[in-house]
């Protein structure tokens, strides 16, 4: 894997962004954090300076000059780290103390003081003291500034450590996440091209991750998954379509042969005519359920959509299958629920189309005597339509299969139909956001369906 690759990451991007504000961030709290030590620290030292200078001043004033030349000869002499400043002048020469001379100036200073001994190389050059006159006499009292300094230079050297330690660590992490990006766009990247060269089966390694790329492969995936199914049902189509048009083509060009032979003949062609119409309507209706599933699947304009009470509409339609029913020697029980609301968002004239396939096939498929039952329920935020019949069922490994276009449970196609039915409610169903499964009614065949109930917009699995 290229390194350049995986630097130029949008996460490694971000994170080195993210590094390079961080660091702003830092010194700009740092100073600020620094400057109120500093000012804290200065501020207790002033204190403790003028603190000792008032006592000797106090001194001074009650025992005498000797006594505070005396004390402060006393305090000098303990004085080892040399970093207090203590010293008494008159006007004219040093009397006590670790100064050599006497400092310009009133009141506090910050400045040069010139210490005996001298301090160590490396200590601070600088002072904080306070300097003032008492009974003719100058008292100078201060401390050099080394702590200020020492802790400035640990303060900023734990900043600097911090902020290598922290930078360090969020490139090497955004490196990581880069790195792993990129293995993943590379999965997607490969999958993409064997889906592009023809593999129907390519899909992208899911980790079960919540990243957005994780979530772009699921996405993804699911787009494949359309494809590979819109290609396999566009070869499976190909193939029906050839195969359902080849008898009644066959049969209508077999009628009007016979039409033409009539015609020669003198005798009456008409039968034969009428055969051939009918191959050639039947052929049409194939066309004409084929572009509707087409429309609808393809569709994404829902300005026919309009609120559904979906209790009357099944009521209206099952009033008129049950003389369907009848008429081939089966019964059509209702179960209408009319206790809640059965509104859904939806397409009229969709809905009605998909109860009357989902009818149409319970009548066509059933045997004498068969009972097909139709419900209508609300549960929670769902409209629940089923309809349940005692027929041969569908077998359950069959039973995605048949929602493709053409899709005939008899491989041999010698029953009527076009298999068009159940693909055409799978397309019905999904334009409105529900959910069709299949289920053993046993024996038979239940189909339910989920819609959800008008004001919700939840996605069903279909």
């Amino acid at each position: 894997m290229d390194r350049g690759e995986v630097l130029s990451g949008a996460a490694f991007t971000a994170v080195l962004r993210s590094s390079i504000v961080f660091l702003f961030i830092l010194i700009a709290v740092g100073w600020a954090a620094l400057t109120y030590v500093e000012h804290t620290l200065l501020e207790e030292i002033r204190n403790d300076v003028k603190e000792r200078w008032d006592i000797l001043a106090a001194d001074h004033q009650a025992e005498g000059a000797d006594h505070v030349i005396s004390a402060i000869q006393h305090v000098a002499s303990l004085e080892e780290s040399g970093t207090r400043a203590l010293a008494i002048f008159d006007e004219t020469r040093h009397l006590a103390g670790n100064l050599t001379t006497r400092p310009p100036g009133s009141g506090f200073q910050v400045g040069t003081l010139e210490y005996l001994p001298p301090p160590q190389p490396g200590a601070s050059t600088e002072s904080i003291y306070y300097s003032n006159e008492v009974d003719g006499r100058w008292l100078v009292v201060g401390q050099r500034l080394d702590v200020l300094k020492r802790t400035r230079e640990a303060f900023v050297r734990t900043l600097a450590l911090t902020g290598f330690i922290v930078v360090l660590s969020m490139i090497a992490f955004g490196y990581f996440l880069s790195r792993q990006s990129l293995l993943r766009l590379r999965e997607i990247e490969a999958a993409l091209a064997r889906a592009s060269e023809g593999d129907v089966a390519a899909r992208i390694p899911e980790n079960g991750g919540t990243t957005q790329i994780d979530r772009l492969a699921r996405e993804m995936n699911l787009h494949l998954d359309r494809s590979s199914r819109l290609m396999t049902t566009t070869r499976n189509t190909a193939a029906a379509v050839a195969h359902d048009l080849k008898s009644p083509l066959g049969r209508a060009y077999l009628a009007l042969g016979r039409a033409q032979d009539k015609v020669e003949e003198g005798a009456d062609p008409m039968d034969a005519l009428l055969d051939a119409q009918d191959e050639l309507e039947r052929m049409r209706g194939i066309f004409d359920t084929y572009l509707q599933l087409s429309r609808i699947e393809g569709g994404t304009d829902n300005a026919t959509f309009k609120t559904v009470e979906l209790s009357a509409l099944v009521s209206d339609l099952a009033e008129t299958y049950a003389m369907v029913a009848e008429d081939a020697g089966q019964i059509l029980v209702p179960h209408l629920d009319d206790a809640d609301s059965c509104e859904i968002h939806g397409d009229t004239q969709m809905l009605q189309q998909l109860i009357v396939n989902l009818l149409q096939n319970a009548v066509n498929y059933g045997p004498e005597g068969n009972e097909i039952c139709l419900e209508l329920t609300r549960h929670e935020d769902c409209v629940i339509l089923v309809v349940a019949d005692k027929g041969p069922g569908i077998p359950e490994a069959d039973r995605d299969a048949v929602f493709q276009p053409f899709y005939r449970l008899d491989p041999s196609r010698t029953k009527s139909g076009s298999g068009l039915g159940l693909a055409l409610v799978r397309v019905i169903v999904e334009r409105h956001n529900g959910s069709i499964t299949l289920q053993d009614n046993d024996p038979g065949l239940r189909v339910e369906i989920a819609f959800p109930a008008l004001g919700e917009q939840h996605d069903f699995p279909g």
